[in-house]
């Protein structure tokens, strides 16, 4: 993915003008006018149908126009702009100014009860790193308090991008107590996923992890590096991975381009009491 500030500017991750046409209108069913389902909702349907069966074939190509959805189906163009903006929103399609709207790679989906990087090579895609800087610092007092570590203790902070098939899709921020820090090697930082990385600097897998989802907007220079425009929400995820002994062996945080990625968690519903 570019590294450019905005995606407005000539970003190469939206196809040109010349796009190939996805499919047309003539193959979609006309709206229902007598049912209670709004207009935009039942166009984004329409609209969405043809690219979910066949989305990986698609990516890149170019959606019908507003005019034509407008001449088509019979409806506004306010209407026609909510159903594409439902159709972004489901990572089905990506927009670019002047450009028009284009089927968009699909997102990667993560099973969090899963290892990413096992999952991924499972679905035979290629995931690798790229160290951006380690640093021994002050731990700042949240991350103190995260590892059990007294305030001001030294810890190794260490930036990393993640890539999947050469793509850019997530930053890395992670906080080692020295005494993991000192078995991590560059050619680790370089080649392992975390769990693989704690596994050989501390001789044992990490037993427990707790981790905290939300969507926040992010920094200037971690939109740069994701190649979105600054201050865009992403997924962030917060977590600390635990020793077999309870002790709290790393802390972090990851960023991830929500338009190219989305969690699932699957888990069972314990039945409350009865009354």
């Amino acid at each position: 993915m570019p590294t450019t500030v905005a995606r407005a500017e000539a970003d190469p991750a939206i196809p040109g003008r010349d796009a190939p046409i996805a499919f047309g209108l003539e193959s979609l069913p006309p709206l229902d006018t007598t049912s209670a389902m709004p207009l935009y909702t039942q166009l984004a349907e329409r609209l969405s149908a043809p690219i979910q069966a066949n989305h990986a074939a698609l990516v890149g190509h170019a959606l019908p126009t507003e005019l034509e959805c407008m001449a088509y189906f019979g409806v506004s163009r306010p209407t026609v702009r909510q159903a594409m903006a439902q159709l972004v929103s489901m990572g089905l399609v990506a927009r670019g100014r002047g450009r028009g709207t284009f089927v968009a790679p699909e997102r990667l989906n993560h099973d969090v009860s899963l290892a990413f990087e096992d999952e991924m090579r499972a679905a035979h895609r290629t995931v690798r790193f790229q160290t951006l800087s380690r640093a021994e610092i002050a731990a700042p007092a949240a991350v103190a308090a995260r590892l059990n570590l007294p305030a001001g203790e030294r810890v190794e902070h260490i930036e990393r991008l993640r890539f999947l098939d050469d793509e850019v899709f997530a930053f890395e921020q992670r906080y080692l107590p020295l005494s993991v820090a000192r078995h991590v090697t560059a050619r680790m930082l370089e080649e392992m996923a975390i769990i693989s990385l704690l596994t050989e600097a501390m001789g044992q897998s990490p037993a427990r992890i707790t981790n905290t989802v939300r969507c926040i907007p992010t920094e200037a220079r971690i939109a740069r590096a994701l190649g979105v425009p600054g201050r865009t929400p992403l997924l962030h995820t917060e977590h600390t991975y635990f020793a077999p002994s309870g002790a709290p062996v790393l802390h972090g945080t990851v960023w991830f381009n929500g338009e190219r990625f989305q969690f699932t968690l699957d888990s069972p519903i314990q039945a409350g009491p009865r009354g």
